[in-house]
């Protein structure tokens, strides 16, 4: 049983922003962040930020009941001290923002420490309070849980202590080598050859070499001699795209493990003249009776195969290490498919390469460089060529890293790579990023090609197969013919997989394309062939798109399909502006897509939707600017219309009353043009939506009665179309509510309500939502008229609705969404009211956590939550806690209320009037 937790500098709120790079931090402090650190590296890896947040998220609401203190630093930390070379700005890391769980039974502790000073156990020598802190903290909790009568002794506490702490200790590499290369017994040599014999020409080790340890361990576990096995033939594949340093890898593992080999020799395994030649110079070495190893580097030839039975020693021992980009060989022999350095490494290596000296630069200036440089090696993809060529570039151009973040895109990388070779004649390695995938590339059918091509305006790192799948009962188009049949399709996979230009997913459900090979792939393509696979990725990604019915436009149903589809649409987005600006634009001024409008728009109407606010304006504002530079070809109002309406919901969920309504009103005019110019034709849908939500934009600016008005003509609009009425009767019963027409409001809503628990129809939850808030105002009225008991029942009547309504929008749009955070609040203010005051802390705080995620986006939510929290602290006894809380409240809330209209709050009413009116 626990019967308490002190937690000292921890995160434990997910939530927060810039939640990952905190943790990179405290872990750095704590470690002191050695490049090679195993958690460093584990934390870096980004698909393990999910799983850690959904534990973070599941323990938080645990909320046990069990005391917690939390101890939270207010001295900052000296951030990349160890980590990088230079010292960056000073940080306070575990602040009691991040530190809060959110629990009934936590309380939070500031202490006078760094973050480094605050997670080591506090010793009794300590010359500052920090002691004395900790065990009263301790002793108040052991006082919670336990009478001090039932405590054990001192002395037994302190015995046991010395036995709680574990501590473990990794053996370092030069441990393993120095097991691995054990003194091994004289073997039999004979006389005329001369050993040790080492060639590995052209190739020298490289200085700059960096990283890869597990994979040089993983080699020598397989190729290194054992004695007490007998005579036997070892052998190991390395394969991976071309760039990823496989050549590097073998030639670092042939220098580190030179005395396990008395020989070691490199052949050139990329066609049958430089393998002859490459033996001519050894053959006579091979079948000695001692350890040696042989390295078949680049077998990447169509007829590697046979080419490598031809050459392939004829004895049964030695060593064999085989470089090749063609995976299959890995299950042919044993081995492994190289992947992307880790970010760490790649940092280095860039920083290695360009001679990065901060000595000579200024504290400020040398953290930017390192910045720069992590996004640098992010944009390359960890890939080594790319750094390698990238540094190259920077050292040639006498740029910073900086500048070169700024100026140079992946595609120009590739293409001022092509020089390189030029203006390095003595480079070993071959290969720039503009040819180091020709062969790859042309060695694929036409048909492969084809796909390639068009996958490269997809996003990379995860284009899923049945989006091909699916499109081929919608799309007849001769552009599709490659993909025209499951057959065809499955031919041109195994193809680009063979190719190792793409790889696959374990579950075989998706490919994966490097960031440098999509840039490649572009290049290879003129303008016109650029623009025809445009085209043809904006017909694929709008074949797949589920749209939902006008009249059901708010529809949960389709957000698992669309969120997978989202970064399709967003790489679309990113490449078009792109190509604007650079003045070749992939769809010609001279011709209009309405598709590719039509495309952004519901990516950005999905995003509104979902809650994935901070994404919305991304995808429709650049739509907004192609449809206002086409509208004179005709076609584009019914479009535009939609993305205002977008643009305005945006604005409406972000408490931009304004801005909602200008948004608003121009979407009515469009559409208005749109029935002028035949594009729609009445009775219409869009009629409906384009009315109701001017009601929205009036509503918002507290002007009610016309609200009203428009409302009811959208009501009247929709007559005789099918679809569900409730958002738009929900949002004129709200306005009814706020008018004061309460019978007349709840008469309203009442008859659209048909399922109170219906939880797969969050326009229920709506409603309801909109009943709950009119019988709070019907209560209240009751008890002004002296009828108390009655104004109770009611109140009891508002709590079941809005909890049922949690119920439902939990189900429907997840406990994170920004609505349930909504009816969080609203459940919250009921346990306040009835001095339920954990349970209504419990239930702020997490409101709370929602808001926080995109604190641009809900500031006046958070005001409003903050300011109810103080209260609530308040009446819980915490005065200083509660006050400091509304003092936040009132200082958030001046930010949002224009100078003009500013005066001090004077209760709820005030934060109640500065939130979307579907908020309150």
């Amino acid at each position: 049983m626990t019967g308490g937790i002190v937690f000292l500098g921890c995160l434990n709120n997910e939530t927060r922003p810039n939640f990952e790079d905190l943790c990179l931090k405290c872990a750095a402090v704590e470690m002191g962040a050695h490049k090679k650190d195993r958690v460093i590296e584990s934390l870096r890896q980004d698909h393990r930020w999910t799983f850690v947040k959904e534990v973070m998220e599941d323990f938080r609401a645990l909320n046990g009941p069990f005391p917690v203190r939390i101890l939270f630093e207010l001295n900052p930390s000296n951030i990349g001290s160890r980590q990088f070379v230079v010292r960056t700005k000073q940080e306070c890391l575990c602040s009691e923002q991040v530190s809060r769980l959110g629990w009934a039974s936590e309380q939070l502790v500031p202490v006078q420490k760094n973050h480094t000073e605050l997670t080591m156990y506090p010793q009794r020598s300590d010359d500052d309070a920090y002691f004395q802190l900790f065990m009263k903290t301790l002793s108040e909790m052991i006082e919670e849980v336990m009478p001090k009568s039932a405590l054990l002794s001192k002395e037994l506490i302190n015995s046991n202590r010395s036995k709680s702490v574990l501590s473990l200790d990794f053996s370092s590499d030069d441990d393993v080598v120095s097991l691995l290369t054990a003194p091994r017994p004289d073997l039999n040599v004979p006389s005329g050859v001369n050993i040790p014999c080492f060639v590995t020409w052209p190739y020298d080790e490289n200085p700059n070499f960096i990283g890869r340890e597990d994979e040089l361990e993983q080699i020598h576990t397989r190729l290194c001699p054992i004695d007490d096995q007998g005579p036997q033939q070892r052998v190991f594949a390395l394969t991976g795209l071309g760039g990823m340093g496989k050549t590097q890898i073998s030639v670092k593992y042939a220098f580190k493990y030179r005395k396990v080999y008395q020989i070691v020799l490199l052949a050139h395994a990329d066609g049958q003249s430089k393998l002859a030649e490459s033996f001519s110079l050894f053959a006579d070495k091979l079948g000695l009776d001692v350890p040696w190893l042989l390295i078949f580097d680049n077998a990447d030839t169509d007829d590697k195969i046979q080419l490598l039975d031809e050459f392939w020693p004829c004895t049964s021992q030695g060593s064999i290490l085989i470089t090749s980009r063609d995976h299959t060989l890995v299950r042919r022999f044993t081995g492994m498919e190289l992947v992307e350095m880790t970010e760490p490494n790649a940092v280095d290596l860039l920083l290695r390469l360009v001679q990065f000296d901060k000595d000579v630069l200024d504290d400020a200036d040398a953290v930017e460089e390192e910045i720069a440089a992590e996004k640098i090696v992010k944009r390359l993809g960890f890939l080594p060529l790319g750094i390698s060529q990238a540094a190259t570039l920077i050292i040639n151009d006498s740029c910073s890293l900086v500048a070169f973040l700024e100026d140079y895109t992946l595609r120009e990388l590739v293409e001022d790579s092509g020089a390189m070779q030029l203006e390095s004649p003595r480079s070993s390695y071959k290969y720039t990023l503009r040819t180091v995938w020709n062969m790859n590339f042309e060695s694929l059918t036409k048909d492969e090609q084809s796909l390639m091509k068009l996958m490269s305006f997809l996003d990379p790192d995860r284009i899923q197969l049945r989006v091909f799948k699916e499109s081929l009962l919608k799309l007849q188009a001769s552009d599709f013919d490659f993909i025209s049949s499951p057959h065809k399709l499955s031919k041109c996979r195994a193809g680009l997989l063979r190719s190792t230009l793409v790889s696959q997913s374990r579950n075989g459900r998706e490919l994966r394309m490097h960031r440098l090979v999509q840039a490649y792939c572009q290049l290879r393509m003129d303008i016109e062939e650029s623009r025809k696979n445009f085209r043809s990725a904006i017909n694929l990604i709008k074949a797949v798109w589920p749209v939902p019915d006008r009249e059901m436009v708010h529809n949960p149903a389709f957000w698992e399909r669309q969120r997978e589809l989202l970064p399709h649409v967003q790489k679309l987005c990113e490449f078009f502006v792109k190509s604007c600006e650079n003045g070749q634009p992939l769809i010609p001024h001279t011709e209009v897509n309405w598709d590719f409008a039509s495309v952004l728009y519901e990516a950005g109407w999905f995003c509104y939707e979902s809650g994935l606010l901070e994404s919305v304006s991304e995808l429709l504002v650049p739509a907004k600017e192609y449809c206002i530079r086409h509208l004179s070809k005709g076609g584009g109002y019914r479009i535009l219309a939609d993305i205002y309406g977008g643009l305005g919901s945006l604005a409406t969920e972000s408490n931009q009353f304004q801005r909602a309504y200008d948004d608003f009103n121009e979407e009515w005019k469009c559409l208005k043009l749109a029935f002028d110019a035949a594009e729609l034709t009445r009775p219409s849908i869009w009629e409906v939506f384009g009315l109701g939500r001017v009601g929205n934009g009036l509503q918002g600016l507290h002007r009610y009665t016309e609200a009203e008005e428009y409302y009811r003509m959208a009501l009247k609009a929709w007559e005789g179309l099918p679809g569900d009425r409730k958002v738009w009767v929900s949002n004129m019963c709200t306005c009814l509510w706020l008018q004061g027409k309460l019978d007349e409001g709840e008469t309203t809503i009442k008859a659209v309500i048909k399922d109170e628990n219906d939880a797969t129809n969050f326009r229920t939850g709506l409603a309801m939502n909109c009943l709950g808030n009119i019988q709070i105002s019907q209560a209240e009225r009751l008890k002004q008229e002296g009828m108390t008991e009655e104004g109770e029942a009611r109140l009891a009547e508002a709590m079941a609705t809005h909890t049922k309504v949690l119920r439902l929008f939990t189900t429907a749009l997840g406990k994170r969404h920004h609505k349930t955070a909504d009816v969080m609040y609203k459940v919250g203010w009921h346990l306040h009211r009835r001095q339920e005051y954990q349970k209504a802390l419990d239930m702020l705080n997490n409101a709370l956590g929602v808001y926080a995620s995109q604190p641009e986006i809900f500031k006046n939510e958070i005001a409003r939550t903050k300011y109810k929290l103080g209260c609530l602290q308040q009446d819980m006894g915490a005065h200083i806690e509660g006050g400091a809380l509304i003092r936040e409240a009132e200082r958030i809330r001046k930010e949002i209320v224009a100078p003009e209209d500013w005066e001090p709050a004077q209760g709820e009413k005030a934060f109640d009037d500065i939130v979307q009116f579907w908020t309150r």
